[in-house]
């Protein structure tokens, strides 16, 4: 596995809802532009896949790559608890709950005949730009949407935070990614939000930084600030 990639970053943006006081990222908190989305299609998306598909507005023919933790997890608890007490499973909630529910809703709206992809990953900002600079010998330009829903049932509810990123990526060296073994694979080492800390990163205009998982660590690294 090549161990450094190398990318440009063209357009970034995000948006954020949380209860929490936000800091720097502040400036995220705001509402989804849906005005090319119909009214009787809107109705159906849940609040991440509304913060996604508005960030989608002006990546229309672009390829996409949708990389989530979890996904729409908070719709298939709602199916498990209608398993559970026998009711009758709508095909439509069926639908919209799999993994690559909303950037194939975004596809079917934007009219976007380009490739589209999902990913599921712990870190999946960094395993999106992965996934996007393996297919740059294809593609000039690519969409990266990293998501995330907070996990909200009867056994766990981790806290009220939604969000999507928007990073589109092209060929280039004025970033990089380098990945390497976690030496340090102890939960205190582990990286909270390596979304959050993309964005203050690039506000702040770092150098570098790092973001670990369980195996992996991702170095970054702003090669024009060198």
């Amino acid at each position: 596995m090549q161990n450094k990639v190398y990318f440009n970053i063209s357009k970034f943006d995000a948006i954020i809802d949380t209860g929490s006081n936000l800091g720097e990222l502040e400036i995220y908190k705001k509402s989804p532009d849906l005005t090319h989305i119909a009214p009787i299609e809107r109705r159906r998306l849940s609040k991440g896949a509304r913060f996604c598909i508005s960030l989608l507005k002006e990546c229309d023919e672009m390829p996409v790559i949708f990389s989530s933790k979890h996904g729409e997890i908070n719709r298939c608890f709602s199916l498990q608890s209608s398993l559970a007490t026998l009711e009758p499973l709508s095909p439509a909630s069926f639908c919209i709950s799999v993994h690559n529910a909303i950037v194939a809703q975004n596809a079917i709206f934007a009219k976007n005949r380009a490739e589209i992809s999902a990913v599921s990953a712990n870190l999946s900002l960094e395993n999106g730009i992965l996934n996007a600079v393996a297919k740059f010998d294809e593609f000039d330009k690519i969409a990266i949407i990293s998501y995330f829903e907070s996990i909200n049932n009867e056994l766990m509810n981790e806290n009220d935070l939604i969000y999507a990123i928007l990073v589109v990526v092209e060929k280039g060296k004025n970033f990089s990614i380098e990945i390497s073994p976690n030496n340090e694979p102890n939960l205190a080492n582990l990286t909270k939000n390596s979304d959050f800390e993309f964005l203050l990163n690039l506000k702040n205009h770092k150098k570098s930084w790092v973001t670990k998982e369980q195996d992996l660590s991702w170095k970054w690294v702003d090669e024009t600030a060198i």
